[in-house]
């Protein structure tokens, strides 16, 4: 799959074979479990020894393989744009920096379940999950270095939601995170039963 010239980084591959990891089964399994809820789309990953494993780009969660997983390896800023390297078949998700940065600022923080979805968004405004509005450029290492700084003016959040982008859930394993998405989504389905929304 070649990489999307508008994309906020570009990819270095060290390693064209896909990552190797006793972990990559349980997360493409949360994957599954997350997209056939609601229709979510999004990214996934988890902290490795090396750095961390994320989809690729382009790649939905419900048809998430061994074979579209990608292992971020380092990230370098450069004067145009920051270049992510990486082993695997094709480039990572758009929202890789994003991953990177977090990862980086929070050390406890070990998997990161990134959802997209309209609905997730309103219905967990209504909840009273910590809701923000991102001002720079989606994907952009600006929006990368904002989202941190909001997660930490928000106490940490396990849960933040990003207005009119996603919903961004941490754990300390993919396990922890994926269980926080999964009560969430329960929920937000619990409540359009009671309003008697489809």
């Amino acid at each position: 799959m070649p990489e999307n010239p508008n994309s906020a980084f570009s990819s270095v591959f060290l390693d064209k074979n896909p990552p190797v990891d006793a972990q990559n089964d349980v997360l493409i399994q949360w994957c599954k479990k997350i997209a056939g809820t609601n229709a979510v789309t999004g990214n996934i990953s988890f902290r490795t020894k090396m750095g961390f494993i994320i989809n690729c780009s382009e790649t939905t969660l419900a048809n998430m393989t061994k074979d579209t997983l990608v292992e971020v390896r380092g990230v370098v800023f450069g004067l145009n744009r920051p270049s992510i390297y990486i082993k695997g078949t094709a480039a990572p998700a758009e929202e890789t920096l994003m991953h990177s940065v977090i990862y980086e600022e929070f050390p406890g923080k070990n998997a990161i379940f990134f959802l997209l979805s309209p609905e997730i968004v309103t219905a967990g405004e209504k909840m009273g999950i910590s809701t923000v509005d991102a001002a720079q450029p989606g994907r952009s290492q600006a929006f990368a270095q904002e989202v941190v700084n909001l997660m930490k003016i928000n106490n940490n959040s396990p849960a933040l939601i990003l207005k009119n982008y996603g919903v961004i859930i941490c754990g300390e394993t993919i396990a922890e995170a994926g269980s926080k998405a999964e009560e969430l989504l329960q929920k937000i389905a619990g409540s359009k039963a009671k309003t008697g929304k489809k």
